[in-house]
């Protein structure tokens, strides 16, 4: 299945800027920015060599430092730290092997997306005067009226008009998670096309809960047509099921006493959480059995254990202990409604968390605990 292009767009107040490359350069000294058609290194060039070297949040969340790349975007600004988040997420999708479209005309996915983050790749919230940004960027959208477009917008004052604003432009819009940068990929990487044979122009697209083993390859063709069916983010299970009695139900809860329900996000045969982290591949879920009373059956500290995926019934939410919390990034809203908590590479240790489930109202008695384990 042909992965789509995607468009990568860094808006700055004096309008978008695209990114035209992105490739290792195992002969520069560090890495760099650059101009298109320029040999010399940006002003800022010093601040995304940090971004990607050995001390910096990319390095620290794959647990290698990336060799040097030669990023190539169409133009450069004066100041500010709004790139940082566009540029990862460019340097996730080209780990996944995700195509880079160089011009609005190449591409099927436009990436609009903003803000800076931490060390651990948290977006930081702020003013980033998006509504004069997506004014300045109405051209460079227009330049692919067919494409879709997804967009990451950090918590701030304008966040909300900003929103309303891109939901508006009567296209296929999909909002991304705005916590983090892993979260934004995952989110990506989540859905997956049906077979498209019969209507190859149109791009009918389902929107589909995270599956357990998908192809890495279909999940970011899946966000073309979100929206085409209704505009919520709750994804829907597809009627049918992969083939082959090995294969489960994408995306089913084991449904014990507890009203929550907890998972276990692995990284499935063959890859790893770095390539999960990075949108490569999709986490396996697999549901954590009940153990005894209000206790689950603990999780083993193996390497493919991501992290894990934790929901409610309808009508509740969850409130997870600080010792889950502590260790692993901030949590990202899956595409079932869950929270996805990925373990910071350096946090994977024994602890004991609780989680507890209570009526999204906040008022009314406890409906649900229970006690999890990750154990080495």
């Amino acid at each position: 299945m042909t992965r789509p292009a995607i468009l990568v767009v860094v808006p700055t107040t004096r309008g978008p800027l695209v990114l035209r490359g992105l490739r290792p350069r195992p002969g520069l000294p560090a890495p760099a920015a650059f101009a298109d058609g320029d040999y010399r290194p940006l002003p800022w060039s010093a601040d995304y060599a940090r971004l990607c070297g050995a001390a910096g949040p990319l390095a620290r969340w794959t647990g290698r430092t990336p060799e040097p790349h030669e990023l190539r975007l169409s133009g450069s600004f004066d100041a500010g730290r709004s790139w940082e988040v566009p540029v990862c997420l460019a340097h996730g999708l080209a780990e996944g092997g995700h195509p880079l479209a160089a011009a609005p005309e190449e591409a099927d996915l436009i990436l609009w997306a903003t803000g800076a983050v931490d060390l651990d790749l948290a977006v930081l919230p702020g003013d980033y005067a998006l509504l004069d940004k997506i004014e300045r960027s109405a051209a460079t959208i227009a330049g692919a009226p067919n494409a879709a477009l997804a967009v990451l917008l950090p918590d701030g004052p304008e966040r909300a008009q900003a929103e309303a604003v891109f939901r508006g432009m009567g296209r296929n819009v999909r909002i991304l998670p705005s916590h983090s940068v892993p979260g934004a990929l995952a989110a990506l990487t989540a859905l997956r096309p049906p077979e498209r044979a019969e209507t190859p122009p149109a791009r009918r697209w389902w929107r589909l809960a995270l599956p357990a083993g998908a192809v890495a390859a279909a999940g970011l063709a899946g966000v073309l047509a979100l929206g085409a069916t209704r505009p919520d983010p709750v994804s829907e299970p597809r009627p049918d099921t992969p083939a082959g009695p090995a294969s489960p139900p994408p995306s089913i809860e084991v449904r014990i006493a507890s009203p929550i329900h907890v998972s276990e996000l692995r990284a499935p045969a063959g890859s790893s959480c770095r390539r999960v982290a990075f949108g490569a591949d999709p986490p396996e879920r697999r549901p954590v059995p009940a153990e005894s009373g209000d206790h689950l059956a603990a999780s083993r500290l193996t390497p493919d254990l991501c992290g894990l995926a934790i929901g409610a019934e309808p009508g509740l939410r969850v409130q997870v202990g600080p010792e889950l919390r502590d260790a692993a990034l901030p949590a990202v809203r899956l595409a079932d409604g869950a929270l996805g908590y990925f373990l910071r590479e350096g946090a994977r240790q024994n602890l004991v968390y609780t989680v507890q489930a209570v009526p999204e109202a906040g008022t009314g008695a406890l409906a649900g605990r229970l006690v999890h384990t990750l154990a080495r």
